[in-house]
């Protein structure tokens, strides 16, 4: 099963939005068998006059629990952000807790989690579809659809999340409204102005530059009716045409508890049933965190472990050539850039500023 979901790390919690001032605890603890920095986000869900917006929650006693003996004090890194030790590693066999206590005192705990062994990704292809993406009113992007092999063990009852991330060629590193983009003061940033009010300008990216984009969809699967058999031909992604020259995709398959399993089947059936993440689920989603000392709050998230394996795939996009159809690109209008004029302090390019969505550094794997 794969539905629309809001992603940006491997799974993002489902935020509920409900007619009410209901604030709703959000958590985002997944705990990997990587070498990648481990984070955990808490962050509050807060509906007012029917927008809802998340806030991090900060100065929390955030802990992970090891074998109910050793304790694991997590560094606040901001934003809600919580950070594992560098040297921190997952071991088989050993169960993990999370536990945090807000700044008034609240306290928090999960049940405990064990990773589970998750098999090789065998293989990936993809296939150019001309209609690969309904947008409405019998329209269609091309895409590209990602899929997979891997082999089910034989005897052990697995539970399987796929996630993907994408990196795209970017040549536009700044689309201001209103106004104009200023190297200085610093930070570079657009600049609102009354004689520009109702018109866009893009700028350039000086020099290479790549877009990050996180997988919207929950992919879960069970092999409860078909265990030790080959998984063939999973769909993981629909990655639309935006660049003729390529794309790299980063797919990562993890494997997960039941208790998780149940967990993200009943968030995809739910968002299947309602149709959107913004319409109030049918039944309560109840995670494994709780608080301690009120038990009926709403807690949206999973703390779990998994173990992980990834690959990345080069999308040449070659399948494209001579189908008459031309990429979407990454923007959501045309390109206009700014008139050139007789200022000549005018900056052509906009920075490529690092962050989770956008980097100038080449990923590796990148192979133009």
């Amino acid at each position: 099963m794969a539905l629309g979901l809001w992603v940006c790390s491997c799974v993002e919690p489902f935020e509920l939005n409900i007619e009410s001032a209901l604030r709703i605890l959000t958590v985002d603890a997944t705990i990997t068998d990587t070498t990648d920095e481990q984070n955990i986000s808490i962050t509050e869900t807060v509906n007012s006059n029917g927008s809802a917006y998340s806030q991090p929650i900060l100065k929390a006693k955030v802990e992970v629990i090891v074998d109910s003996s050793e304790r694991l004090l997590l560094t606040e890194k901001g934003q809600g952000i919580y950070s594992l030790p560098s040297t921190f590693r997952l071991k088989a066999g050993v169960n993990y807790k999370l536990v945090f206590s807000k700044a008034d005192g609240t306290k928090y705990e999960s049940t405990e989690d064990q990773v589970t062994k998750v098999p090789e990704i065998i293989g990936v292809h993809d296939d150019f579809k001309v209609n690969g993406i309904e947008k409405g009113n019998n329209f269609f992007d091309p895409a590209n659809y990602i899929y997979l092999d891997t082999q089910d063990p034989v005897g052990d009852k697995n539970n399987y999340l796929w996630s993907w991330k994408l990196w795209e060629r970017q040549s536009v590193c700044a689309t201001c409204y209103n106004g104009r983009y200023f190297l200085t003061p610093i930070p570079a940033r657009c600049r609102e102005e009354r004689s520009f009010t109702g018109q866009t300008f893009d700028y350039f990216c000086p020099s290479d530059c790549w877009d990050i984009l996180a997988s919207k969809d929950l992919n879960v699967f069970t092999d409860i009716y078909s265990n030790g058999q080959p998984i063939t031909n999973r769909l993981i992604a629909k990655i639309p045409y935006y660049n003729v020259r390529g794309a790299l995709i980063e797919i990562k398959q993890q494997s997960i508890s039941p208790a998780a399993y149940r967990y993200f089947k009943l968030l995809a059936d739910q968002v299947q049933n309602n149709g959107s993440l913004v319409d109030t689920p049918p039944a309560a989603l109840i995670g494994n965190i709780k608080n301690l000392t009120n038990p009926n709050e709403a807690i949206a998230g999973f703390f779990m472990v998994a173990s992980v394996r990834t690959v990345r795939y080069w999308i040449d996009r070659k399948a494209a050539e001579g189908k008459n159809v031309n990429p979407i690109g990454l923007l959501d209008h045309p390109v206009s850039p700014e008139p050139t004029g007789n200022d000549l302090t005018r900056p052509p390019f906009a920075q490529c500023v690092s962050s989770q969505t956008r980097t100038a550094s080449r990923p590796n794997g990148w192979l133009n």
